[in-house]
């Protein structure tokens, strides 16, 4: 599946954090801070609504010990398990939702489906409900549920 321009740059923004911040792949928390560093739209303004920022994320983030989980490169970037993890439940829902392209829109809802890993662990260290956000996107885009 296709990755929107906005999806591209959502993984520079992360990939650039894991430069800035000596880790070693690129994590779901960090692609929580692509979304945020993005700037706008609808995952933007729901990660907001919810209490996140850019600050939030990146102070969580810099606490992290580099990862030594296993790594996969894609187009020059190295992702680790959560990040791979939810880039395919990105395609995924965009598959389910009958769409050609994979978006910021289903990436910020395959990672509120986390379960296990380090944007899950970013929610529940700020006391955010991940279903919660689910449910905002899927409404903001007139979705009338969540898969």
């Amino acid at each position: 599946m296709k990755p929107t321009p906005r999806f591209k740059r959502v993984i520079g923004y992360a990939k650039e954090s894991v430069s800035r911040l000596r880790h070693s792949q690129v994590s779901s928390a960090h692609l929580v801070l692509g979304l945020l560093a993005i700037g706008n739209g609808i995952p933007h303004n729901v990660l907001r609504k919810v209490g996140l920022s850019v600050e939030h994320v990146e102070s969580y983030l810099s606490l992290l010990r580099p990862f030594a989980d296993d790594s996969a490169l894609a187009d020059g970037v190295t992702l680790g398990p959560s990040a791979l993890l939810a880039i395919e439940r990105a395609g995924a829902e965009a598959s389910a939702r009958g769409l050609t392209y994979t978006s910021t829109d289903v990436l910020v809802l395959a990672i509120a489906k986390e379960e296990n890993g380090e944007a899950a662990d970013l929610f529940a260290s700020l006391h955010i409900d991940a279903k919660r956000i689910a449910v905002i996107v899927s409404q903001e885009l007139g979705y009338s549920r969540t898969l």
